[in-house]
Formats: C-alpha cells, sequence, structure tokens
C-alpha cells in the first residue's frame, strides 16, 4: 500500500526581543523551536495515503463481487458529494427505496419518475445498479389493494311501478276478463277528474279484469310487496259482496283467487273513489318460489260482487330489493392481486431496464417464529397501515410470478435476489428461505442469490456472525451482504479514539470473516448501508458514526480496516 510517512515541520524561528524602557535595556538570546505535527493530523495523512477502496479488491479471484454504496435518488439527481465519491471507491449503487407505497397513488396510477430520474442522472458514470425491494410485506399501497378486493355491498333500494296505464287507452279499449260474460272496458272517469278507468260489467255472477304484466328490467315478482288500486263501486254492485281478490298466473282464464277485505273495509264509501286507500299484501297469494321469479304474469283483481259494475284505476306495486354483499372468492381476488403485482414491477423493471443489473425481487418473506412458513396476515387481525401480504392472495408462486414479471419487463440475464433479515439471531430463517428457493426454481425461473442487511455493532456476537455466514455459504448460492454498517453504541459527540479502534477491527473483522467463510465465486458483495456517518437529522441510526468517512468526509479508521481486510485476501 501507498502510505505517506510521518514527517516533522521544520520548524520555525520565534525571535523575541524586548526593550526595557526604565532603567536600561537588555536582550533575550534567539530560542528555535521545532513542533511537530499533531498526531491528529499524522494519523490523518496516514488513512488519506490508501489508495481507493475498491482497488483494493481482488477482483479476478471473485468474478461476482461488487462493492456497493446504497444512495438515496438525490444523491444521484443532485449530484451530491457523496455520489461524486461512489464512482471511486465503488464498483455498484444500492437503490433499495422502492417502496409500492411511494409509487403508487391512492387511485392505483403507478409513477416512478423519480427512479427513472436517478437512472438517468446516473448514466454519465455508468454505475451498475442494484435495486429493490420489489415484493414486500411493509410499505405497500395497502388501502388501495384492499379496496380492490373487498365485498361488494350492495344497498337495498325500493319503489312502486304502474303495472297498467289506462292513460295509454282509448275509450273503448277492453282487457280479458275471468268470464266470456263480462266486459272490462276503458271509460272516461265519471267525475271527470283521473282520465281514464276500467269498467268491470257482468248482469249476473261473478268476473274480473286480467292484465298481462310484464316488469321493468332487473325486477322480479318476489321483490313486490303490495298491489295497489283505486276502487268505485255503488251499493248495489261491486261495493258489497266478498271483498276484494286477486290472483298471479301465467296465463289468462281460470284462476284461484285470494281474498282481502271488502271496499269499506279499507275505509271506502259508497259512490266514491277510493284514491290509494286499497292496498293487497303480496304474501297473502302464497307464491311459489318459481313464481317469484317470474317477471311476466297475469294479473288478476277485482271485488267479489254477483252483479259486478265498478271502477278500477292506478294499478301499482310497490317494491323493494334487498341489499345483498357480492363475496368475491379466492380464485377472483388472486386474478385482481396479480394484475396489481404486474402493473407495479412493469412500472419499475422497464424503468430499469438495461441500467439495473440485480434486483431484490422477494423481500423478507419468511415467519420470525416459524422459519418454514411464509410470513403472512392470516389471523393478525387489523393489520399496520400500509402492509399488504401479496403471498396471502397468490400463494407460495408470488415469488416465481414475481421474477418472471421482472424478467419478462427488464432483461433476462438480470441477476435476482432474495433478502431476508435477522439472520445472525435466527439463522433457522435461512432454511426455509432455502426451501422457498428450492420451490420457486421448481416453478421455472432462477434465483440467483441471498441477500441479507446487517445493522452490526462493536459488540456484536461474532460467533453468532460466522455461524450466519457459513449457512448461507451452504446454499449453494450467491451471497449478498446488502446493507452493513457498524455502530459504536454511541452518538458522534461521545465518540472516542478507542471506539473508533474497536469500530474499525469489527469491520475488518467482519470482512475476512465473509471472505474466509464465503466461496470466491458465490460472493455476490458487500454493499454499505451508511458510507458517511449519520446526521442528526438521518432517519437511520440518526446522529450515529456508522460510516467510514466522517460526515465532513474524512477517512475514518474504519475505511483502512476495510482495505486492509480486502488487501489481506492477495498481499
Amino acid at each position: 500500500m501507498n502510505k505517506f510517512n510521518k514527517k516533522l515541520y521544520s520548524g520555525f524561528l520565534l525571535f523575541i526581543t524586548a526593550s526595557i524602557l526604565t532603567g536600561g535595556c537588555g536582550k533575550f538570546p534567539a530560542r528555535e523551536f521545532e513542533v511537530d505535527k499533531p498526531q491528529s493530523l499524522v494519523d490523518q495523512e496516514e488513512l488519506n495515503s490508501y489508495n481507493a477502496l475498491k482497488t483494493y479488491v481482488d477482483y479476478s479471484s471473485q468474478p461476482n463481487f461488487k462493492l456497493g454504496v446504497e444512495l438515496g435518488f438525490n444523491d444521484v439527481v443532485n449530484n451530491s458529494i457523496l455520489y461524486k465519491l461512489v464512482p471511486k471507491h465503488f464498483d455498484q449503487i444500492s437503490f433499495t427505496s422502492l417502496n409500492h407505497v411511494d409509487y403508487v397513488q391512492a387511485d392505483g396510477k403507478v409513477s416512478v419518475e423519480s427512479f427513472n430520474k436517478a437512472l438517468n442522472a446516473n448514466e454519465p458514470y455508468s454505475m451498475p445498479v442494484y435495486a429493490g425491494q420489489l415484493v414486500w410485506h411493509s410499505q405497500q399501497r395497502a388501502a388501495y389493494l384492499n379496496s380492490l378486493i373487498a365485498n361488494v355491498v350492495l344497498p337495498g333500494v325500493s319503489g312502486s311501478d304502474v303495472l297498467v296505464n289506462f292513460e295509454n287507452n282509448s275509450i273503448g279499449d277492453t282487457y280479458p276478463a275471468t268470464s266470456s260474460a263480462a266486459s272490462a272496458t276503458i271509460v272516461a272517469d265519471p267525475d271527470g277528474k283521473s282520465g281514464k278507468a276500467i269498467r268491470i260489467l257482468k248482469v249476473t255472477g261473478t268476473a274480473y279484469p286480467q292484465f298481462n304484466i310484464t316488469l321493468p328490467g332487473g325486477r322480479k315478482l318476489g321483490y313486490y310487496k303490495n298491489i295497489m288500486v283505486d276502487f268505485k263501486g255503488g251499493t248495489c254492485c261491486g261495493y258489497y259482496g266478498a271483498g276484494m281478490q286477486a290472483a298471479i298466473s301465467t296465463t289468462l282464464g281460470p284462476v284461484t283467487l285470494k281474498g282481502y277485505g271488502g271496499p269499506s273495509s279499507f275505509g271506502i264509501a259508497a259512490d266514491q273513489w277510493g284514491r290509494g286507500m286499497i292496498k293487497l299484501p303480496v304474501a297473502t297469494l302464497n307464491l311459489t318460489d318459481e313464481q317469484k321469479e317470474l317477471t311476466s304474469f297475469v294479473l288478476t283483481i277485482g271485488s267479489n260482487t254477483g252483479s259486478p259494475d265498478y271502477l278500477l284505476d292506478n294499478i301499482t306495486m310497490d317494491w323493494e330489493i334487498p341489499g345483498q354483499t357480492i363475496i368475491k372468492t379466492p380464485e377472483e381476488k388472486a386474478v385482481i392481486i396479480r394484475g396489481e403485482l404486474e402493473k407495479w414491477i412493469k412500472a419499475v423493471a422497464e424503468a430499469g431496464k438495461g441500467r439495473v443489473k440485480s434486483w431484490s425481487v422477494i423481500y423478507q418473506p419468511i415467519d420470525e417464529t416459524n422459519p418454514s412458513t411464509l410470513r403472512s396476515g392470516t389471523g393478525i387481525g387489523t393489520l399496520p397501515d400500509n402492509t399488504f401480504y401479496w403471498q396471502d392472495y397468490l400463494g407460495k408462486d408470488y415469488a416465481a410470478i414475481a421474477i418472471a414479471m421482472v424478467k419478462q419487463y427488464s432483461s433476462a440475464d438480470d441477476k435476482i435476489f432474495f433478502t431476508e433479515t435477522n439472520l445472525v439471531d435466527n439463522p433457522a430463517k435461512i432454511h426455509g428461505l432455502t426451501a422457498l428457493i428450492e420451490y420457486t426454481e421448481a416453478k421455472g425461473v432462477k434465483v440467483d442469490g441471498i441477500a441479507t442487511e446487517l445493522a452490526l455493532n462493536i459488540a456484536s456476537d461474532r460467533q453468532k456472525i460466522e455461524t450466519m455466514l457459513s449457512v448461507l455459504a451452504a446454499t449453494g448460492k450467491l451471497i449478498k451482504i446488502a446493507s452493513l454498517d457498524i455502530g459504536i453504541n454511541a452518538s458522534k459527540s461521545q465518540a472516542t479514539d478507542g471506539l473508533y479502534k474497536q469500530q474499525a477491527d469489527m469491520y475488518k473483522w467482519f470482512v475476512e470473516a465473509y471472505l474466509r467463510l464465503i466461496p470466491a465465486n458465490k460472493r455476490a458483495g458487500i454493499t454499505f448501508r451508511s458510507p458517511v456517518d449519520q446526521s442528526a437529522s438521518s432517519a437511520w441510526r440518526a446522529n450515529e458514526p456508522v460510516g467510514l468517512w466522517t460526515d465532513q468526509f474524512l477517512r475514518k479508521k474504519a475505511y483502512a480496516a476495510v482495505a486492509d481486510a480486502f488487501y489481506g485476501l492477495h498481499k
């Protein structure tokens, strides 16, 4: 490695001359001081003597390895100082903020403009891009997705229909009757108020008019509750008798009628119109299930009197369509959700085509407490906001479906990763992840590697970390540390040189452990989540000095430690 030697300043002479103005004068002898550089400056020069970080990586022995850094879109679009630093020291940038909720609007429209702008801004540097996480349960536009698969609730509606409008008839028109000796003829209202009515007339015996009814579209006989009719009858020939009668049939002719009260029982006076006073419940007719489905039928209605001579008008029926809930089947829901997944992945993958070379497609799929199963929202009750489990609707095939979509809309040779977290404390999840990958590949798609994220500290259990790396290595897949940072359990203001030394030792140890335990041809790389120390306003590890550089972009001991770890692989 190219390092500067420690140097001393050449010294600068300080001559002090003093004159004593009272009582004479005297001279101080000239003195020369040689001042060493401050140790902090010497240490910084030592760090600055290192070459660019990626120059210490032996790519020839590990062709899949990428030294990466996680960036926000704004860093790239605004060409920030951090982004300017990246091409010199790293060979991959990672965009892992592709959250469904941020790009899918409340109405389902998808816009990945910010992602596209960042990719465009990156083109002059041509930095390879790793992107994700495309399919996750958190940070999803859940309210919109749930609205698509919700049961359809149709409210109840009601109204009334005029079954026979005599105003459409001409005076003298006739309707059928149950007796050929009777007549049912359109006449002018004798009171001169309602236009036209129908007169039922028979010298002896009973007779009833019959009407062919066709119901308005969307309604059937079973929705109807009452038959309403206006009535006027004299004391001799209709007002008295066995009461109002009605029947439903499918043909004209003889019918079996059901009886109701006589006109007087509804409060109608003889020889006067009873407008809106007679209401005959349809339930009295005891309709069969088959009859309730009818949309056309014959209505027979009138007064049971021995010598009928009466008028009818305004024959109507009121109806009520009850509210109902249309329950979507699991198959219907799967079709809807698959379409939404494709809409999402298509937008992202098309934007990244030719510019994103590897994808974290499936993120955090494995259940924490039962690592042999997928995470699920089933049985949880009310899920947190923006939480949606795609696998609950698409099943275990959801991963294969998503990968096929990425390959279709991006590039067939893009590398595909599944990302899982908390593997240090729960390495059993790796076995569950391996089983999911095997199942997914049996569906005809390839999973290139496994990625994990590590937020470590100087006191993290090294034995657990080595166990995790060993289990990952045994999967035979490419292994990517997709997001690494190491804290010191203290803020920047509390940091000491000793803590920074421990941090550097932990960074060096981890890189060496990765290189030692993961076979060279299976190393997909290490990505640093926080290349610089975090600010107080950061959403991640706020005010913590987790980086390889300070927030003033000065190299830290951790920088040299990482370089030494890579250099030690091939020195």
